[in-house]
């Protein structure tokens, strides 16, 4: 699997279905839950994935 693209959402709510608000990069204050990648598996899908604090 190939990451396509890393970016942050300039929302408050991020909408999958709409990148109008996406830009593209991290996010740049590294708020969490901001952060996004997305890529495609072998089978055509594409998954969103959402960076996640770590456990303190």
């Amino acid at each position: 699997m190939e990451t396509v693209e890393i970016f942050h959402d300039t929302s408050d709510v991020f909408h999958r279905s709409s990148g109008a608000k996406r830009r593209p990069g991290p996010d740049p204050e590294r708020r969490t839950y901001r952060s996004y990648a997305v890529f495609n598996d072998p089978d055509g899908n594409e998954w969103v994935l959402q960076e996640v604090p770590a456990e303190s």
